[in-house]
């Protein structure tokens, strides 16, 4: 008689599914079904005649929840306890407030309403001309509270948020509790208190609940996994199913170390790995494997398929981030036209700012896409921002515009102050920008906003004097305002995005001078006409283009990843923090184990930083990935069709000039000491090395007695044997 709960399993699933009692942790790769396993061990308690009340499964999503208690019941399971941790804890909460001193209705305050308090009481403490944002404190709070097992681990930074929100730690949990509330981050914190100091209620809670099964649980921080410790009872029923080399989620708290030291909290743990992957040819897993064996803080395990060998991974190198972009397109735009489903196919990138050139092209290739978990680069706030600077220089009757950026950055100008100049101006018969430039208009403006203000004006006139270029306009009002150094001392683990989104826009002017010209309102108009475009139906199928955050937990056909140069994948942040390398390498094998069928990796030999060109590195992660998994570009039109015009686009230009992929490193040809001879200046002596990659450079010592620095990657040195000439 077939058994709906074991028959389809393979060996270890059916092992986890059917394991006893005591701690289990379940490694589970990247596709290889842990959700079937959660659900139907919680099936299989429940039809050895477990209670539905003694089992809690957590997750991180409501979609997650609903999803795994949905397959419970179809296999004949009652409703058992399938939540989110913070929505877990809000219903047991609602049983037990009263022992903390809160009501049992108590509110639950979003991030608007627990901004509002931190509004008011920087008010109170005559902190609300700091120039810091409610939101800027919110985010940082609960940055904070996820990091922090009680108040003895907080540590304040010395950043002017931290400096604050010092101040106003205590007044604002002191405003809560006063208001019977509990923000969203005190869900879980404090029914961790409840657990550390009423023994008796953590009794009762670890005999209801003798089954406890978490998901995804390498995203775990600090705080949820203590609540694991205090929840477990004496047989210690816990079963953790996790990945830790998807553990991505460091800058929202995530502890890869929950997972790594699981065993060592939990003596006597049983381990089963899932290495059966049900969505990969094997050159995809062979590729990921390869490189994510170079991280050291993770659990051995190898994933196995019965897929297909599948496609090589095709890794390609573009002049410029533009030609990488059109290649990306163009290619996708030929699946397409092949008969793909574009929701089969998505484009990773590492940073939000690199959607913007992606999304121009698939725009000029007319293939429909989707930035999916984010929002549209023009539509980005810090862009508009800046925008809405350009829009009154070109127009100073554009009143929206002037409003939306006055107090932007924060000058102190309120509502009352606002009002003053506008009706200043409109007596004379002048706009808000005009009024702006007017010494009468702002003579009834409070003596701090009148010079604030004339700051302001003189950075528009400076401003207005390079309009015959977008670019120079773009950076001198930025200069002038000093927007970027605003963005940076926002004091959230955003700041850096939004500066990459604002040096992207100003490379993105740069390029429009240098290929189109004619100033800063022809480059207005070329966004406006990109961000006004009809939009399409939202039930036609389209590319997603998304970060690799984003893309966790999703599949697709055919995956392209961009931007895989030094700096930009791995971050540049990363290559300075202590495991910041292990994590854009597991964001890396996150990005390879989406695809099912085809992977194409590419990188740009340049790219534009805030108007200015730098020669790139490619990835070092690149040479992490085996051999014979990838072909170069040129490689790939062998086996493609010949009328794949597509491919063209794979190279310097774009003008059909493959780049074959070299895993070999120029500087790694030669040493100190070895003879070299140049086509030009003929034979030599190597000096010395520095950088690598293609910002590798040669100092070498010419028989003629010049001495020169040569950057390898085009100074096709030859080597000589010592002593020849």
């Amino acid at each position: 008689m077939r058994d709906p709960i074991l028959d389809d399993l393979n060996d270890a699933q059916r092992e986890a599914v059917t394991f006893g009692t005591g701690p289990l942790m379940v490694l589970a790769g990247a596709g290889s079904g842990k959700t079937r396993v959660i659900t139907r061990r919680i099936a299989r308690l429940l039809r050895d005649g477990e209670r539905a009340h003694a089992i809690l499964a957590l997750t991180f999503t409501n979609k997650a929840a609903g999803e795994m208690a949905r397959r419970v019941q179809e296999l004949g399971g009652e409703r058992v306890m399938v939540a989110t941790f913070h929505s877990a804890c809000a219903r047991f909460l609602r049983q037990d407030a009263e022992l903390l001193g809160y009501p049992r209705d108590f509110s639950i305050y979003d991030t608007q309403d627990r901004d509002s308090v931190l509004k008011l009481l920087m008010g109170e403490h005559g902190l609300d001309g700091s120039g810091i944002k409610p939101a800027q404190l919110g985010r940082r709070l609960s940055q904070l509270k996820n990091l922090c097992t009680s108040k003895a681990d907080l540590v304040f930074g010395y950043g002017a948020v931290d400096k604050v929100l010092q101040r106003l730690w205590d007044p604002y949990h002191a405003a809560l509790q006063r208001l019977g509330a509990l923000d969203f981050d005190d869900l879980l914190g404090r029914f961790r208190d409840l657990l550390l100091e009423h023994p008796d209620a953590r009794e009762r809670y670890q005999q209801r609940f003798r089954w406890l099964l978490v998901d995804e649980f390498q995203d775990t921080n600090r705080v949820q996994y203590e609540l694991l410790r205090l929840l477990v009872g004496a047989e210690q029923n816990l079963c953790v199913v996790g990945d830790p080399d998807q553990s991505i989620y460091r800058f929202r708290g995530a502890e890869i170390r929950n997972i790594l030291d699981f065993q060592r909290d939990f003596p006597g743990t049983t381990v089963v790995r899932l290495e059966d992957n049900y969505r990969s040819t094997r050159t995809i897993l062979r590729a990921a494997e390869g490189v994510i064996e170079n991280n050291h803080e993770r659990l051995e395990k190898r994933l196995r398929t019965d897929n297909d060998e599948g496609d090589a991974i095709v890794v390609f190198a573009a002049a410029s981030p533009a030609e990488e972009a059109r290649a990306i397109a163009r290619r996708a735009g030929a699946l397409v036209a092949k008969g793909v489903a574009p929701d089969a196919i998505a484009v990773f990138y590492r940073s939000h700012f690199l959607s913007r050139g992606l999304e121009e092209a698939f725009r000029n290739e007319l293939v429909p896409y989707a930035v999916v978990g984010g929002v549209s680069f023009f539509e980005r706030k810090e862009v508009k921002d800046v925008l809405a600077y350009l829009r009154v220089l070109v127009n100073p009757l554009d009143d929206v515009s002037m409003e939306r950026v006055i107090n932007v950055p924060p000058r102190g100008i309120g509502r009352a102050t606002l009002d003053k100049l506008r009706t200043g101006a409109a007596a004379r018969g002048l706009s808000l920008y005009e009024g702006l430039l007017d010494d009468e208009a702002r003579a009834e403006l409070p003596a701090k906003a009148r010079t604030t203000l004339a700051a302001l004006a003189a950075a528009f006139q400076d401003a207005r004097g390079n309009l015959a270029s977008a670019h120079a306009t773009m950076r001198a009002i930025e200069r002038g305002i000093g927007y970027i150094a605003h963005l940076q001392a926002m004091g959230d683990q955003e700041d850096e995005a939004r500066v990459e989104n604002v040096l992207e826009l100003l490379s993105d002017a740069a390029y429009f001078d240098e290929a189109h010209g004619g100033g800063l309102a022809e480059y207005l108009g070329h966004v406006a006409l990109m961000t006004s475009e009809d939009r399409r139906e939202a039930d036609e199928p389209r590319v997603s283009l998304m970060t690799v955050h984003a893309a966790k937990g999703l599949e697709f056909d055919h995956v392209f990843v961009a931007g895989l140069e030094e700096g930009v994948f791995p971050h540049s942040r990363a290559l300075e923090e202590a495991g910041g390398v292990e994590e854009e390498r597991r964001l890396l094998y996150v990005a390879l184990t989406r695809a099912r069928q085809t992977l194409w990796l590419g990188h740009a030999r340049e790219r534009m930083v805030g108007g200015l060109t730098e020669r790139t590195q490619r990835s070092s992660f690149l040479k992490e990935i085996p051999r014979d998994c990838i072909t170069g570009a040129s490689a790939a039109t062998d086996e493609a069709d010949a009328d794949d015009e597509d491919f063209a686009a794979f190279g310097d230009g774009g003008h059909g000039a493959a780049v074959e992929y070299d895993q070999t490193d120029p500087a790694e040809q030669f040493a100190p000491g070895a003879r070299v001879a140049h086509h030009e200046y003929g034979p030599g002596t190597l000096l010395r090395l520095r950088g690598s990659g293609i910002l590798a450079r040669a100092t070498v010592r010419f028989d003629t007695g010049q001495e020169r620095e040569l950057l390898m990657e085009y100074a096709r040195l030859r080597p000589l044997g010592r002593g020849t000439t």
